[in-house]
Order: C-alpha cells, then sequence, then structure tokens
C-alpha cells in the first residue's frame, strides 16, 4: 500500500490504519465518535494526502477544462474554486472533482484517490486530441493535503500561520508563505463545518501537522479519521464517489444539475445529458430518514408496497441527529418528500421517509 508523507504521524498517534483505495489511511485514532464531535464543536485534523492534485497549465487550459467538465470554468477568478463533474460521452460521472484557479492561465484540479489514475489518462487523451498547448502534470506526490474542520478551524489556522486565513470566503483559496510554510490554502472541506483544506508541500506536511495539534491543545482539536469524515459528509448529503455516483450514474440522477452549465458552450457528455434531461431521468438520488430504530446499510434494498424500488447508495446513524438517515437511488414518482419507504434491515422492512437534503445544518 502506498503511504502518505504523514503516516509516521497516525503511527506516532496510535491510529487504526487500513486499505483505502491503494493507501494506507487511518479510519480513526481516539475512535469515531469522539472525531466526529471535536469537528462539530471544535476542530479536527485529516490527512487526505491520498486525493490526487492535477496541475493545468498553458493558454488553452481554461478551454481545456471548460471541454472536460460540467461547470462554468469562466466564472473562476484567480483565487477562487468549483465542484464540478468530469463525464464520458455517455453523461456517466468519472469523478467529481475540485477546480481551483490559481493563476491567469494554471488550475489546480483536485480528483478522488480512487480515480487519480483515471483521470490524470482521460485528460492527457483529451489534451493531445484538443488542446495542445495544455500541459498537465501530476503533483500528487509533491503535495500533502491537510484538511482542517470545525468551528474552530479558523481561529486554529490563525496560531498557525498568521492573519491571512481571515481573508478566504468559502471557496477561496490563497498561497501561503508563512512562518516557514507554503502552499495553498482554500476554504473548502467535505463536512458542512467551517473549515479549510491546506495544499502543502510533502516536506513540510508533518510539522504543519505538529504545529497544529499543538495550536489546538485544549481547545478540542484532534486527529481524525476516514470513518468520522464519512460520518460528517453524509450528514450534510455530500455525495461519496463509488457509493452515490459512478460512471453508470450521471448528475441528473446523482441531484447534481446545479454543477452542470447548460448554457456555457459544448463539453463532454452534453448532448447525453440533453437528452436525459428532455426524455426524464429514470432514477433520482435522495436522502431519507428512518421513522423508526434502524441504521441503514450501503447496498441495502429500499422496499415500496413490499417491492424492491431501489438500494441504499450510502448510510449509517448520525449522532447530531439521533437517527439513521442514507442516500438512495429511486424512481423518479418515489421521489416527493415525505414519501414513506423501507429499509430492508436483515430481513424487517423498517419505515423510513423521503426528506430534503442537508439533513443537517451547522450552527452560524
Amino acid at each position: 500500500m502506498k503511504e502518505t508523507p504523514l503516516t509516521q504521524m497516525h503511527r506516532e498517534h496510535k491510529a487504526k490504519l487500513v486499505d483505502f483505495a491503494g493507501w494506507l489511511m487511518p479510519i480513526q485514532y481516539t475512535g469515531v465518535l469522539d472525531e466526529y464531535h471535536a469537528v462539530r464543536h471544535g476542530a479536527g485534523l485529516f490527512d487526505v494526502s491520498h486525493m490526487g492534485r492535477l496541475n493545468v497549465a498553458g493558454d488553452q487550459a481554461e478551454d481545456f477544462l471548460q471541454w472536460v467538465s460540467t461547470n462554468d470554468v469562466r466564472r473562476l477568478a484567480v483565487g477562487q474554486a468549483q465542484y464540478s463533474m468530469v463525464c464520458q460521452d455517455s453523461g456517466g460521472i468519472l469523478d467529481d472533482i475540485f477546480i481551483y484557479k490559481t493563476g491567469q492561465s494554471e488550475f489546480l484540479v483536485c480528483v478522488n484517490a480512487s480515480n487519480r489514475i483515471k483521470i490524470f489518462e482521460w485528460f492527457h487523451t483529451h489534451q493531445q486530441a484538443k488542446f495542445p498547448q495544455v500541459v498537465i502534470h501530476d503533483q500528487s506526490e509533491d503535495l500533502a493535503q491537510l484538511a482542517i474542520q470545525g468551528p474552530s478551524s479558523q481561529a486554529l489556522l490563525k496560531k498557525v500561520i498568521g492573519a491571512a486565513v481571515d481573508k478566504l470566503k468559502p471557496r477561496q483559496s490563497l498561497p501561503i508563505e508563512a512562518n516557514g510554510f507554503s502552499g495553498l490554502l482554500s476554504r473548502t472541506g467535505y463536512t458542512g463545518e467551517i473549515g479549510y483544506e491546506w495544499y502543502i508541500p510533502a516536506g513540510e506536511a508533518q510539522r504543519a501537522w505538529e504545529q497544529l495539534l499543538h495550536a489546538g491543545e485544549g481547545d478540542q482539536v484532534k486527529p481524525a479519521g476516514l470513518g468520522a469524515r464519512d460520518l460528517l459528509r453524509l450528514d450534510v448529503g455530500y455525495l461519496l464517489y463509488g457509493n452515490d455516483m459512478d460512471e453508470k450514474t450521471t448528475p441528473l440522477e446523482a441531484g447534481a444539475e446545479w454543477v452542470v452549465a447548460w448554457d456555457k458552450g459544448p463539453f463532454q457528455g452534453q448532448a447525453a445529458l440533453q437528452k436525459l434531461k428532455e426524455q426524464g431521468i429514470p432514477k433520482k438520488l435522495v436522502g431519507f430518514e428512518m421513522m423508526e430504530r434502524g441504521v441503514p446499510r450501503h447496498d441495502m434494498e429500499i422496499v415500496k408496497d413490499g417491492k424492491i424500488v431501489g438500494r441504499v447508495t450510502s448510510g449509517n446513524f448520525s449522532p447530531v441527529l439521533q437517527k439513521g438517515i442514507g442516500l438512495g437511488l429511486l424512481p423518479p414518482e418515489l421521489c416527493q418528500d415525505e414519501t414513506v419507504l423501507a429499509i430492508n434491515i436483515r430481513g424487517k422492512h423498517v419505515p423510513a421517509k423521503v426528506v430534503k437534503l442537508p439533513f443537517y445544518k451547522r450552527q452560524k
């Protein structure tokens, strides 16, 4: 398995390490619930260096990203970021990505760990075919990636890299040169809380990790693993590639039409998505909550009037809501709020109802 620049830190903090997409990653340290509550009430420090980081540069960089992604890259000013998707010609999702505009003709694209090679090769193929002036460089091994998430994250980062943190609004980024640190700091994350992601040179990562934890002593700042990260993202209805979407799912079916910029000009998958929009989608991702005691899990059957109508794509027990919650793909006629369904939990059909996302909203 591959190791991140912070693997030794995880061992020192006695993390439980597991195989995740070919990477040795911390699933938990002091416990999933303990780390979950640290993020909801203080701050959690995540190592997400397993993610892929691609630099896209050149005079045609913006045109290239307009073609290979669904959102409108031209809306970005330098220092802004957007969530987007990369689709096949069929409209199926190859990956969901974040695009950061770091210069007039330069972008950082963050991709899922499991899709890093696939997306790099996809980008390279289409760059060669249509955009010869674009240069794509895989920076994944050169950079580490820290996620500092929770109500205390801003104050914590100020202690380590100074007041520049205060300048960032949601989905903005800025270059860091402070206290011997560098890289790119963005106000983004995957937890539903205020948070930041720090793209930092791999050689600086261990010192940053140690200083952040030291600065957060006494303020509920804890290292947090992938277990808490998954619970936190489900609370706010954020999608997980491979569970809630894949190459057989389109952005329209995944409830992500908001990242499809229909009027921006041609992009990959546009024709198929337009046709699907006109004809109507056969399935749609919705949120549901349990009406009785029970915890839904991935791939459990969703039942209506005794018939299987879908499957749970993500599910768990929400500590903050104190009930089971989940996501699932259903026929459109069953996607109305308050529609009563059932989840087949070990042979028992436990009642659930469709609800609006997100399940949880952070306190202002």
